[in-house]
C-alpha cells in the first residue's frame, strides 16, 4: 500500500480504499473549458491534478506535475481574528 508521511506525523495513504477519503482532484477553469459538448468522465478524471489533504492538520499535498515529481506542500494559515 502506497503512503507518505505528512509534516504533522500523520500517514496519508495514496492507495487502498476507493474512493480514497484523503484524495482530491482539481481542474482549472481553462482546462475544463477545453471540453465541449458531452464530457467523458474518464477523460475529465485523467486531466485533473491530484492532491491529498491531511485529515489531521489540513495540509495540502498537490502533485502539479504528476506522481513522478515531488508534490508542493501548502500549510493552513489561520485568518487574522480567528
Amino acid at each position: 500500500m502506497a503512503k507518505f508521511l505528512c509534516v504533522c506525523g500523520m500517514t496519508i495513504r495514496t492507495s487502498g480504499s476507493i474512493p480514497n477519503p484523503n484524495e482530491w482532484r482539481a481542474l482549472s477553469d481553462v482546462d475544463f473549458d477545453a471540453f465541449s459538448g458531452a464530457i467523458d468522465a474518464e477523460d475529465l478524471y485523467l486531466r485533473t491534478t491530484i492532491m491529498y489533504r491531511c485529515p489531521q492538520s489540513d495540509h495540502l499535498w498537490i502533485y502539479w506535475d504528476g506522481f513522478d515529481n515531488s508534490p508542493t506542500l501548502y500549510s493552513p494559515t489561520p485568518l487574522p481574528g480567528s
